[in-house]
């Protein structure tokens, strides 16, 4: 499929991800899409910073970063920017795109 910026293409994860660099890039490329990362942000409003004395100084406590779920078959509709293009071109064997 020829990638072009601008226009919407849906990402399917089709193979297990064994690589943490490949989990990292395809996590990366998941986030940008509004029904994976919206949940995750609408849970992360829920939790205030908690800002209290400890040894003297201030220390903040902040929620837990959450990440999606990334198996076989998860698929996500994204808007591509270039870099995208070069993300999923080092993850092609991972990913299978179609037009959305």
């Amino acid at each position: 499929m020829e990638l072009k910026a601008g226009q919407s293409v849906k990402v399917t994860i089709v193979k297990a991800i064994r690589r943490a660099a490949a989990q990292k890039t395809i996590e990366r490329i998941f986030m940008k899409c509004p029904g994976i990362s919206g949940p995750i942000e609408a849970r992360s409003d829920n939790f205030l910073d908690k800002p209290k004395r400890r040894g003297g100084r201030v220390w903040t406590k902040y929620d837990n970063k959450l990440h999606p779920k990334l198996v076989k078959g998860v698929h996500a509709t994204l808007m591509i920017t270039h870099q995208v293009i070069l993300d999923l071109k080092s993850v092609e064997d991972l990913v299978e795109l179609s037009p959305a």
